[in-house]
């Protein structure tokens, strides 16, 4: 590529990298949903390490050091490699309701040690092409058994934000695929590896549109959680209205933030409570947050479960008996003292 068009190219990733990496930030410290910060770290890491690419591209001597480093210490890459993992295992998971487990862990401790060995190996195309292949075979795996676990179980993904998903899941296998194909054309005939002389094409086009497309995805979840934030907030000043007695909405939701840690929820169980404080069965609660039914009695056992409880009513007792104890507690701190 010439250098104006490498310029363009590379200000237009940065761009949409930032703007996700913005967007995701800014509403995680608005929700503290995990997915969010998630997708911010990803980005980070990706606004990183197209700028680390684009330098070597822009200045010889860069390159020449770069390249040098690499192939003795990747640590910037490994750590590159290491966070889009870890990412993708979190998003992936949590977008289906699953817990991440020893197996998912395992496999990835494998793939970094293998890639933390690979330098060790001498210079040749074999060691580059080693390297980069535990990556994109670990992403294969996540989004292979992603798509298995969907398809396994349909009545529980039955949201339209889980059409998405499975589309996210067929497009990280088939773009995976395409890395390897364009790692082993270009490693094995354009680059070279020599005992005095390395020259590296860093940057993988292929690489860039899968990044580009998970941009896609992460605006379009940022927009799905919105749109419930959204119709939360309508129900909160419903349930404010409705059950509250007037008090002002920063107590009410420092009881609801306060009941929630007490019992250790989650954001998104924090949400699906909001709906349960107004008796509200599964199908309705499935209604106004946009989720399947199978993902709103999941939520709902979990509360429950936590809370001790086993029916809706005996919940809302146990909520209305903490709000009442820590708004008697309130007005007794608030009492001025006589001396």
């Amino acid at each position: 590529m010439e250098i104006g068009i490498l310029f363009i190219y590379n200000l237009l990733l940065i761009m949409v990298y930032s703007g996700i990496f913005w967007m995701s930030f800014s509403l995680y410290f608005n929700g503290k949903e995990k997915i969010l910060l998630w997708i911010g770290i990803i980005f980070t890491a990706m606004l990183i390490d197209d700028s680390v690419i684009f330098l070597s591209e822009m200045f010889v001597n860069f390159s020449d050091y770069y390249d040098k480093l690499f192939m003795i210490v990747p640590t910037h890459k490994t750590m590159i490699y290491l966070i889009l993992s870890l990412g993708y295992l979190t998003i992936f998971k949590r977008l289906l309701n699953k817990k991440i487990n020893r197996y998912d862990y395992g496999i990835l401790a494998i793939y970094v040690i293998f890639m933390l060995f690979i330098p060790a190996m001498k210079n040749s195309a074999w060691k580059i092409w080693l390297y980069f292949l535990p990556s994109q075979l670990y992403n294969i795996y996540l989004g292979f058994i992603c798509f298995k676990i969907q398809k396994k179980n349909p009545e529980k993904y039955q949201d339209p934000i889980f059409a998405w998903c499975k589309k996210l899941f067929i497009i990280t296998i088939i773009m995976n695929l395409c890395i390897i194909i364009e790692d082993t054309i270009v490693i094995f005939n354009f680059d070279t590896y020599s005992k005095y002389y390395i020259n590296m094409n860093n940057r993988s086009i292929t690489s860039d549109i899968l990044y580009l497309i998970y941009a896609l995805f992460a605006a379009v979840y940022m927009i799905y959680y919105l749109k419930i934030q959204l119709k939360n907030n309508t129900i909160v000043t419903t349930v404010t209205n409705q059950t509250q007695n007037n008090f002002p909405l920063d107590i009410e939701d420092s009881i609801l933030f306060l009941f929630c840690e007490e019992y250790h929820l989650t954001s998104r169980e924090r949400e699906i409570l909001k709906v349960l404080l107004m008796d509200k069965s599964n199908q309705e609660i499935s209604d106004d947050l946009f989720i399947s039914l199978g993902t709103a009695k999941t939520h709902v056992h979990n509360i429950f479960q936590k809370a001790g409880v086993v029916k809706r009513i005996q919940l809302i007792d146990a909520y209305e008996l903490f709000r009442s104890d820590h708004l008697r507690q309130n007005s007794y701190d608030e009492k001025p003292s006589h001396n």
